[in-house]
C-alpha cells in the first residue's frame, strides 16, 4: 500500500477528531469523524487505484463527492444554527444541491468522468457557507470566546481557502488537461491540491484542540 506526504496530514485531522471526540460533541461538530473518516478512505483508495482495477481516480472521487458532501453540509448547518423558516430553506436548498450531484453522477457527467461541475457546486457551496459562518463570528459579541480562539472560525477560514484555490485549479479541468499544464514536470494537482491540504486539515486539528481547551474552560467556570 502506498501513502503520499500529504495523507498523513489527514491521518492525523482524523487522529485528532478521535481524541478529541467527546469534546466535538459541545460544539456539535461530531459529524468530521465521519467526514474525516470517508477522506482517509478516499485518498487511500484513489493512491492506490491500481488495486482496484482503476486507471484514473475519477470514479473514486465522483463517490467521494456523493458521501461527503451531505456530512460537510450537515456540518455547516450544526455551525450556523439555523432555526425555524431559515432551517427549512437550507434544507431545501442542500436537497436540491444533492439532487444536482445525483443527477450528474447518474445522467450528465456520469461516474466514470470527473464530475467537475459537481464539484465546483458543492466547493462554491462550502465557501460560500464558510463566509456565513466567519460573519456571523464577527456579528456575535462573545467575549468569552475570540474569534480566533473559536474553533469554528479555523475550519471556515481553512474551508474556504481549500473551496477557492480548489475552483481555480479544477473548474478549468479539461483546459489544463487538454494543454497538459505541468509545473517542474508534475501535473498541476499533484502540486496545488496537496499544498491546499497543508493549509486545509491542520485548520481542522488546531480547531479541534479549541474545542478541547474551551469544553475544559467553560467546565471550570
Amino acid at each position: 500500500m502506498t501513502v503520499v506526504w500529504s495523507q498523513y496530514f489527514e491521518f492525523v485531522s482524523l487522529l485528532f477528531a478521535i481524541i478529541f471526540y467527546r469534546k466535538l460533541r459541545f460544539f456539535r461538530l461530531t459529524p468530521f469523524l465521519w467526514l474525516l473518516i470517508v477522506v482517509c478512505i478516499a485518498e487511500t483508495c484513489a493512491v492506490n487505484k491500481n488495486w482496484f482495477g482503476q486507471k484514473t481516480t475519477y470514479v473514486i472521487y465522483n463517490y467521494y463527492l456523493l458521501v461527503s458532501s451531505p456530512i460537510s453540509l450537515w456540518i455547516f448547518l450544526n455551525m450556523l444554527d439555523f432555526k425555524g423558516f431559515i432551517k427549512t430553506i437550507y434544507l431545501v436548498i442542500s436537497s436540491l444541491v444533492m439532487v444536482f450531484l445525483l443527477s450528474n453522477f447518474f445522467f450528465l457527467q456520469g461516474p466514470i468522468k470527473f464530475d467537475n461541475f459537481s464539484f465546483v457546486m458543492i466547493e462554491f457551496v462550502k465557501g460560500l457557507l464558510s463566509l456565513m459562518v466567519i460573519t456571523k463570528l464577527l456579528r456575535e459579541d462573545n467575549y468569552d470566546i475570540s474569534i480566533s480562539g473559536n474553533p469554528y472560525f479555523w475550519i471556515s477560514g481553512g474551508t474556504l481557502i481549500f473551496s477557492i484555490g480548489s475552483i481555480v485549479l479544477l473548474g478549468p479541468q479539461q483546459f489544463i488537461l487538454f494543454y497538459k499544464i505541468q509545473i517542474a514536470g508534475l501535473s498541476i494537482y499533484q502540486i496545488i491540491l496537496p499544498l491546499l491540504s497543508v493549509i486545509l486539515y491542520p485548520s481542522y486539528c488546531y480547531a479541534f484542540y479549541l474545542c478541547k481547551k474551551l469544553t475544559n474552560k467553560l467546565l471550570l467556570l
